[in-house]
């Protein structure tokens, strides 16, 4: 407790003045008398009171005295001092890098099958940081990324703030966290009362960027475990080189980095992952690293996959970088299953096209089980209805997109010639680039309405649809009402165009796979021509192996810009696009990774934070506390003169009644 005027103290002369009064009062004995005619001897004895007689304890006396003792105090201004009570602009900045994506190394693995992350820590302790808060003390929330993102500001519902805080995801890209930083300090330079406060693990790739910041607003910095280096072991790089030698058709080049305090001796599980998702497991090399450093490894004799995945499952600090995907290094070929008597115009188109055929006559059973499993896309060249009819055969043209090309005869009702040769086409994948001018076509085939529901004609030639195009139960399906024998077309240069467009079409839109990024990097992306809609779709977590069966979805908005943002969670993703029916026209893969600079840098960090502010409150192994030349910790002063007052009207209360009750001797 402080005296804010010492100078009223001299008030406390009073006090022996007030005993002194006691002292020198006349007393008077109670007497009994039997008549008034006596008082005249009472007054006569009043002349020989004794003054300066002994100080008895008097209730009267004791109060008084506690009355001016009371008073005294209030004019000396009494404050009491205790830690300034937050009121101010408070600014929550968290560190989502990657670093603290990693668990806890004091975590319970045995009593958590999901151990607790640095960030998850932190989100917990920045929410007790809340809840002892004032209602209305304004609050901005601030998480570092790529560039800084404010989530809430200057908001002063608890409720809002923890919906918010809750929320937060690791980041596994480029970390910025001295813009993050400069960004808090600005929004307070109006605010000589607000404050920052920082939780984080301390390894800053730009540590040393951040510690040059001149910060004017006070800091306070949360350590999360900061004093503790990572344990990871990760695989820095997985790729695929195309074969040597026939036999196989790749070989896989795999590199482990160690930035742990301890060797390790890691077995790896290299699988191939084929199209219908079974996972085959090629290879299990045994790798030894040594702490601080890298080992590579060699895979040979790849099968031919969709894609390939690499993992260990030695549990670390850090889950993200356990897991690795790749890609073939030379796309698989796609293959057709070519129904017809011969066509020898089509099968070297379709060659040149890059589609690799299988012939097969009308009058052939139907390819079964592996066979049937091997086909992409089947071409019927004349004989469709035939095929229908056979069980097995409508089975499997049910089963796979299908490309149908009508052989109208003469006698066919259903068929007829053009009367002119006017060409009127629909924007579409199929007939782009193309105009079939001065193009003879003897006859087409009319197809009943209901033989055609799947699509819409695209092409017609003298009034009579030419080309039909769409889908069937999700699959492309094509349909050419004209005979390639019975016109000039394969002798065209748009033909081969034809055929190229056509066999893309069937094939989903062809489109080689997106490879490989960092998480929420800008990617160039280029869609389908009748892309309406695109998503992404998580095929498998990296950190958590998630399996495909808990596939979550975001879609993209799609405009004029050529860049779009890859997932932010390392793992394997597949962009769908789909036209405006709902239908899927194009499905390519994408590995997405955490940022190996980030990663590297979760080692212990060569140079620690160090945050030079105001007022600022370090945290011991992350932080330089407050120096000599820095004002010191703010203090609150409360004044008592309230609780003063108070107590001076219970004594006066207490005083009155001693009057009442006749004690004051």
């Amino acid at each position: 407790m402080q005296f804010l005027s010492i100078a009223s103290a001299w008030f406390a002369a009073a006090l022996p003045a007030i005993a002194a009064m006691y002292l020198l009062k006349r007393t008077y004995e109670n007497k009994m008398i039997s008549s008034h005619l006596l008082w005249q001897r009472v007054l006569r004895e009043q002349e020989a009171n004794r003054p300066w007689q002994k100080l008895r304890s008097r209730w009267l006396l004791l109060l008084q005295l506690l009355i001016a003792s009371i008073l005294i105090l209030a004019l000396m201004e009494p404050v009491a001092t205790r830690p300034a009570a937050p009121s101010g602009h408070a600014i929550l900045l968290i560190d989502r890098s990657a670093s603290m994506a990693s668990t806890l190394s004091t975590a319970d693995q045995a009593s958590s099958p999901e151990s607790t992350t640095r960030l998850e820590l932190a989100i917990k302790e920045a929410l007790q940081w809340l809840g002892q808060q004032a209602v209305s003390r304004p609050v901005t929330v601030i998480t570092t990324g790529s560039q800084p993102e404010v989530l809430v500001n200057r908001q002063s519902n608890k409720d809002e703030i923890t919906r918010q805080l809750q929320r937060i995801v690791p980041f596994y890209g480029k970390s910025d966290q001295a813009a993050a930083l400069s960004l808090a300090d600005s929004l307070l330079q109006d605010d000589p009362s607000g404050e920052i406060v920082i939780y984080t693990d301390g390894h800053w790739s730009d540590a040393s960027e951040a510690n040059k910041l001149q910060l004017r607003a006070p800091t306070v910095l949360h350590a999360i475990d900061g004093s503790e280096s990572i344990q990871n072991v990760s695989i820095a790089y997985f790729g695929i080189k195309p074969a040597t030698s026939s036999s196989g058709t790749g070989r896989g080049v795999i590199t482990l980095r160690n930035d742990g305090e301890q060797d390790q001796s890691l077995k790896l599980e290299v699988y191939a992952v084929t199209a219908a998702g079974e996972q085959i497991l090629t290879a299990e090399p045994l790798i030894a690293v040594q702490a601080g450093e890298w080992e590579s490894a060699e895979v040979s004799e790849l099968p031919q996959a969709l894609y390939y995945k690499a993992q260990f499952k030695q549990r670390d600090d850090f889950l993200a970088d356990n897991t690795a995907y790749q890609f073939p290094a030379v796309p698989r070929q796609r293959q057709a299953l070519l129904v017809t008597e011969g066509n020898l115009f089509l099968e070297k188109a379709l060659l040149l096209a890059g589609v690799q055929t299988v012939k097969i006559s009308p009058d052939s059973p139907a390819p079964a089980d592996e066979q049937a499993n091997k086909i992409d896309w089947i071409v019927t060249d004349g004989q469709y209805g035939t095929l229908a009819a056979d069980p097995d055969w409508s089975k499997l043209l049910e089963s796979k997109p299908l490309w149908m090309i009508d052989h109208p005869e003469q006698s066919d009702q259903n068929a007829a010639v053009p009367a002119n040769h006017r060409v009127v086409k629909k924007e579409h994948t199929v007939t782009s680039y193309l105009t079939f001018a001065d193009t003879h076509i003897g006859r087409l085939a009319k197809p009943a309405p209901s033989d055609v529901t799947w699509g819409e004609p695209v092409l017609s030639y003298g009034g009579i649809p030419a080309i039909y195009a769409g889908t069937h139960d999700g699959m492309p399906r094509l349909r050419f009402t004209f005979d390639f024998q019975d016109t000039d077309l394969p002798l065209r240069p748009e033909f081969p165009v034809l055929i190229v467009q056509a066999a893309e079409w069937m094939s989903g839109g062809l489109q080689l796979e997106l490879g490989s990024s960092t998480a929420e990097q800008q990617l160039e992306l280029s869609f389908h021509s009748d892309t309406f809609k695109a998503e992404w779709e998580t095929v498998q977590l990296a950190a958590i192996g998630a399996s495909a069966g808990q596939k979550k979805s975001a879609e993209l908005e799609l405009d004029a810009q050529d860049l779009y943002q890859a997932p932010s969670a390392p793992g394997l993703y597949r962009l769908i696009e789909k036209n405006i029916d709902n239908a899927i026209v194009s499905d390519r893969l994408l590995a997405v990774s955490a940022d190996q600079t980030e990663l590297m840098n979760l080692a212990a960090s060569e140079e620690k934070l160090r945050l030079v502010s105001g007022p600022a409150v370090g945290v011991p192994d992350a932080a330089e506390t407050a120096g000599p030349d820095q004002p010191p910790i703010q203090k609150q002063k409360v004044s008592l003169q309230l609780y003063a007052a108070i107590l001076l009207l219970l004594v006066l209360g207490a005083e009155w009644e001693v009057y009442r009750r006749g004690l004051s001797s």
